[in-house]
């Protein structure tokens, strides 16, 4: 016949050893739910190696601690579980629980000295707190689709309706009412307890290895799916700036037609000198000079372009805002003299540089701009007025025009992809821009101005180095 008590030992045994085998298999994931659940299977361990030597300790012992201890550890575990669910239970709770539950255990024990009563009492503990165990299991299982809450919730469930039935046994006199009893019963309880320490840590740990893939694999996944969303708008962002060139080919000629037809004039100037007798080298002096100063004009030009227009490569370096919004308005030159535009500047003392790459703050600046331009087409005082200064550790450019500023459905509709009042717009250039602006570790916000007219501030970090 089986010995109970030696074999509540062995199941003691195991309970030390699942504990251990989670602690180091959890190694890099130690929580404070893992760190609850593994003292509670310890805790658990000692009370059964205590029930185990029920023949040879004080009563008071075998009963009284062993039951607190288990009780204490079923408690911890049921903690950890609400941990994993991020539903912390205060530990003074938990304490207040187990403390009332082993008073009327021990009234029925010593007061009444009812045994039936006592370790009916003691199973329903266990009974509920098992339950309860494998209702968060299956919470988190909801919550997280994790396979190995779902086994944690079998077992615990199965190790729940075995000390349910031993209960009712019990009621109806159909076995002694004590753990070490000998008979079925006992066996199917310990055989229990043993299914729910080896399956139950298992699935315990596959918890967790399985939470941990899943959260990986997302990482991946958002990972994936922002390198490609980078690399899509870097593309738009390429064809944006195309199609801004496109659209002021026009602009660009007229500029090109001026220092070109001034650079002939001065040849042909240079030319009637050289032929002249006697030559007057002033003259000639004059007509190179000018030559020089207008194909500079034209070169700065080309380099203005091929730089706008170039893929970007993410080539941060330290640019002055001061220039550059200056740089970008010679883009303009020739849409805002036929508009009739006048630029004001407010540039403070303090130097305004900070790290970036060039071709896409250009880009930013170069969308205000053009809004600003069209959006004062019918407007009789126009002016953009741009001012660049530094906030603490960062610089604000910022840039009003005299328009009629944003109604509410553009305000609502701000920043928003492939929405544009545009006929000839793709609708990206100012979501492109608060794209960049972010890339940047800045904002690029967009409200109406207290005079009147649209006010736009690019907020970059400024670069002290």
């Amino acid at each position: 016949m089986i010995h109970i008590p030696t074999v509540y030992l062995f199941l003691s045994f195991i309970y030390v050893l699942m504990p251990i085998a989670i602690w180091i298999a959890l190694n890099k994931q130690r929580s404070r739910a893992v760190i609850w659940w593994c003292v509670g299977g310890e805790l658990f361990a000692i009370g059964l190696m205590l029930v185990g030597l029920r023949p040879v300790i004080p009563t008071w012992v075998s009963y009284t601690v062993a039951n607190g201890l288990t009780w204490f550890a079923v408690s911890m575990q049921v903690v950890g579980l609400r941990l994993v669910l991020r539903q912390p239970i205060p530990a003074k709770a938990m304490v207040f629980v187990v403390v009332l539950w082993l008073l009327v255990f021990e009234y029925f024990r010593l007061g009444l000295q009812n045994s039936h009563l006592r370790f009916g009492w003691a199973l329903i503990f266990f009974a509920g707190a098992f339950a309860y165990i494998a209702y968060l299991a299956r919470q988190i299982y909801k919550t997280y689709e994790l396979r190995n809450a779902q086994v944690l919730a079998w077992m615990y469930t199965g190790g729940a309706l075995v000390l349910c039935v031993r209960i009712m046994r019990i009621a109806f006199g159909y076995t002694e009412p004590d753990a070490t009893a000998q008979g079925v019963d006992s066996f199917l309880v310990i055989f229990s307890g043993v299914l729910v320490s080896v399956m139950g840590s298992f699935a315990f740990v596959g918890v967790f290895i399985e939470r941990s893939a899943k959260r990986e694999m997302a990482a991946i996944t958002e990972r994936v799916r922002q390198e490609e969303s980078f690399r899509l708008g870097e593309q738009v962002a390429q064809l944006e700036r195309q199609r801004t060139l496109g659209m002021m080919s026009y602009s660009f000629a007229h500029e090109f037609s001026q220092p070109l037809t001034a650079i002939l004039m001065d040849a042909y100037s240079a030319k009637e000198t050289l032929a002249a007798e006697p030559h007057n080298s002033n003259a000639l002096k004059e007509a190179i000079q000018g030559i020089e100063t207008n194909a500079n004009r034209t070169r700065e030009l080309v380099d203005r372009i091929r730089n706008f227009i170039r893929p970007s490569q993410d080539a941060f370096e330290k640019i002055n805002l001061k220039m550059l919004v200056q740089d970008v308005q010679h883009l303009l030159t020739h849409d805002i003299r036929k508009n009739h535009i006048k630029f004001e500047w407010d540039f403070e003392d303090e130097e305004s540089v900070v790290m970036g790459d060039k071709v896409q703050l250009s880009q930013i600046l170069l969308n205000v701009y053009r809004n600003a331009i069209q959006a004062m087409s019918h407007s009789q005082i126009r002016k953009i007025f741009v001012s660049v200064g530094k906030q603490g550790d960062r610089v604000v450019v910022r840039v009003r025009d005299t328009g009629p500023g944003l109604d509410e459905s553009m305000r609502l509709n701000i920043g928003m992809p492939f929405v544009t009042t545009k006929s000839d717009g793709l609708g990206v250039g100012l979501s492109i821009s608060q794209s960049i602006a972010e890339k940047h570790s800045g904002t690029l916000a967009i409200t109406n101005a207290k005079d009147g007219g649209a006010l736009v501030e690019l907020n970059l970090p400024a670069d002290n180095s």
